[in-house]
């Protein structure tokens, strides 16, 4: 084969390569993106919430009036449910935000844990979130209305408030918009949050009135739904004395989305495999017909048809091999400039260039058998004889 022929043949494999590279990341950073502004929408939330709700009763008085069956054990075994990322309490308090003569109007005092500002992303104006080892410490974090009224302009970082009554120290101010969520439209711009556990200590309550739970977006929330409730009712002792609730529509929109851009990147890589496998195999079989006399002389001093069937063989594999490497450098460096120049963010992974190479490899020998095959039946006296 001339090494014009190779080149080009290595060209064609590592275009095929590039395609898979681009492909294949473009999808994980699709998916990526998409999972991520689920994510900080709060559309992946599940809520468990004490009383029963059905269309007929779909006010249950329980679960506005502060009367809870939730309780600790619930919360742990939300968390043991399959799909479900993360689970935080949520325990509400009724009262108000004081400081001095100041009082924070309508403000939202509710105790959770940090799982929760993960759950729904928020943007700090001032301070830092509290920890797991904060959990009864009297600290609190002031919604940007709040901290307006109690403070004005000023920042309130390591300052106190009282909740209730009990005094709190502020570790931060958040700067929150009025997208909806589950909880609904707005109102987390009056919220105040606390450590669950030292606000109930502070109030001598141990009730909790929600249990959020967010859930993996590529799993059927159907299912996670029904499971949820499940581990509720045995957490209960089989008392259905709770309800699940989730954007069950959304959710299943998003699900089916996810399926639909999984199984089109699948088949557009497979479409592009099958491609540059038979471009190596139409260049190998030609590379046949170019070389039928170099065979014919290799047989003829003594190369068995074994020996001529690896060679081919082993040609279109390091074609298929040379080419991937060459596809790989041109992936990433496409992918570099569609991060750069475009909105979209591809995620290039060593498992997306080790799957590349590995299919190349395969290719190649797939491919490579039938060339291979086809000059090892070549009959010597006949390849001589060949113009």
């Amino acid at each position: 084969m001339t090494p014009r022929r190779t080149l080009l043949s290595g060209l064609g494999m590592a275009v095929g390569v590039a395609a898979i590279v681009v492909l294949v990341s473009l999808g994980k950073g699709v998916q990526r993106d998409v999972v991520a502004q689920v994510e900080s929408l709060g559309v992946n939330l599940v809520i468990v919430l004490p009383g029963r709700l059905s269309p007929e009763n779909p006010f249950n008085p329980m679960s506005f009036i502060g009367l809870s069956t939730l309780r600790a054990g619930d919360v742990a075994a939300v968390a043991q449910v399959p799909g479900v990322r993360r689970v935080a309490p949520i325990t509400f308090v009724a009262g108000g935000a004081q400081r001095g003569d100041r009082w924070a109007d309508a403000a939202l005092i509710l105790g959770t844990t940090p799982e929760w500002f993960e759950m729904r992303p928020h943007r700090l104006k001032y301070g830092r979130f509290f920890t797991h080892a904060e959990a009864e410490r009297f600290v609190c974090i002031l919604g940007p209305k709040p901290a307006e009224q109690l403070f004005g302009e000023t920042n309130p970082v390591g300052k106190q408030v009282r909740l209730n009554g009990k005094p709190f120290t502020v570790i931060g101010v958040t700067a929150e918009d009025t997208s909806r969520s589950l909880l609904g439209s707005g109102g987390f711009e009056f919220a105040i949050y606390a450590p669950i556990r030292a606000l109930q200590q502070a109030m001598g309550s141990e009730q909790i009135h929600r249990v959020i739970a967010q859930t993996a977006p590529d799993k059927d929330p159907a299912q996670l739904q029904a499971q949820i409730k499940a581990a509720v009712l045995r957490s209960h002792g089989g008392s259905e004395d709770f309800s699940v609730l989730t954007q069950e529509e959304l959710l299943s929109r998003l699900f089916t989305l996810l399926q639909i851009v999984s199984v089109a990147l699948t088949g557009i890589t497979s479409i592009a495999l099958v491609v540059g496998g038979i471009g190596v195999m139409n260049v190998m079989l030609m590379s046949v017909t170019e070389r039928v006399r170099e065979i014919g002389i290799r047989k003829t001093v003594g190369a068995q048809r074994q020996d001529i069937f690896w060679q081919f063989l082993i040609e279109a594999t390091l074609i298929a091999l040379v080419g991937g490497l060459m596809g790989v450098l041109i992936g990433w460096g496409t992918c570099a400039a569609i991060d750069r120049f475009t909105v979209l963010t591809p995620e290039v992974t060593g498992g997306t260039v080790a799957l590349a190479l590995a299919v190349c490899g395969a290719v190649g020998l797939v491919f490579g058998v039938l060339p291979a095959a086809r000059a090892a039946r070549k009959d010597p006296v006949e390849a001589l004889r060949y113009e």
